[in-house]
């Protein structure tokens, strides 16, 4: 069987970057490319992309809309990981674990929206507490987000590693102030919340790795649960995914344990936990930004897409 052709549009960018190493030494792949002169025009974007099976955008939103539009009816797959369609009804959402319609979506719509980092996070702790109806549609969630710097793309990257190094990068930042986070939209949407979040991100100083942290007063949930009900629904939810676990739960040693952010850094799957107690319990998501908030995401979608197995190149 010939090798899949894959071009990756943006492979300057952080996404693009990992997803081109994810994809460099797989035999099933050849890497379409592009000269720099050309990187930006796009007739030369769309004439490659008509020869490609798989076609990642790593793109601004206008920028990806634009590219969108040029590639047209040719018969490619388009992976955008922009903020750009996630939320639009004819594209498939990439997050497979949701269920099988949104499995069945990625191998069969043309057009794939890859979830955001942050977003992965909040909607892999909240809407398998929604569907199983321990949490209503307008429950007030409150969720902290804590990032590695390469989540600002290249221009963080640069300050924080730059030298002399600005002593205020050294404490955690929160940011997104004014409840407006461009990924607040797709975890309503895709939770099916009547209700947006109150979310906070906060960037570190670490490289990559993610911890989100979604909490729960059982006083307000669909009905009476305990801290045995939420993370036995978590382990019923995710109980056939080899992406997304589901750790055991302890609570006396995870409660006095920490949870490190950067954990998971370098690999492509997220861990789900719960802490806390039977009035007040915190789930927790840890994962790579880059990984299974980005370039392991897309990667996996890719492989669906494909017909070939989810785990295909990860590091999992």
């Amino acid at each position: 069987m010939n090798p899949y052709k894959v071009f990756i549009v943006g492979h300057e960018g952080t996404t693009g970057l990992r997803i081109h190493e994810r994809l460099s030494n797989r035999k099933d792949i050849t890497l379409l490319s592009i000269s720099d002169e050309d990187r930006k025009n796009i007739d030369v974007i769309a004439s490659i992309a008509k020869d490609a099976d798989i076609v990642f955008l790593c793109l601004p939103d206008a920028a990806s809309k634009e590219v969108v539009a040029a590639i047209g009816n040719y018969p490619c797959k388009i992976i955008d990981t922009s903020t750009a369609f996630r939320t639009a009804a004819d594209w498939a959402y990439g997050f497979p674990e949701l269920g099988e319609s949104y499995k069945n979506d990625i191998k069969t719509k043309q057009h794939i929206a890859n979830p955001g980092c942050h977003a992965s996070g909040m909607i892999a702790c909240i809407a398998p507490l929604v569907k199983a109806g321990i949490a209503p549609v307008d429950y007030p969630f409150t969720i902290t987000s804590l990032t590695g710097y390469s989540g600002g793309g290249k221009k963080m990257i640069g300050q924080y590693e730059s030298e002399p190094k600005d002593y205020f990068l050294y404490a955690p930042r929160q940011y997104g102030l004014g409840q407006q986070h461009k990924h607040l939209p797709e975890v309503t949407h895709v939770c099916g919340l009547t209700e947006a979040p109150i979310f906070m991100p906060i960037v570190d100083d670490y490289y990559s790795g993610m911890e989100v942290s979604v909490g729960l007063h059982t006083r307000l949930l669909s009905k009476p649960v305990t801290i045995e009900d939420v993370h036995a629904a978590l382990v019923e939810f995710y109980k056939d995914s080899i992406v997304v676990t589901v750790a055991p739960l302890n609570v006396k040693e995870d409660n006095a344990a920490f949870l490190n952010a950067n954990k998971l850094s370098n690999t492509d799957g997220m861990v789900i936990s719960v802490t806390g107690n039977n009035e007040r319990m915190v789930v927790h998501a840890i994962f790579d930004n880059l990984g299974k908030g980005a370039s392991g995401a897309a990667v996996q979608c890719m492989n669906i897409a494909l017909g070939l197995p989810e785990e295909t190149g990860l590091s999992l």
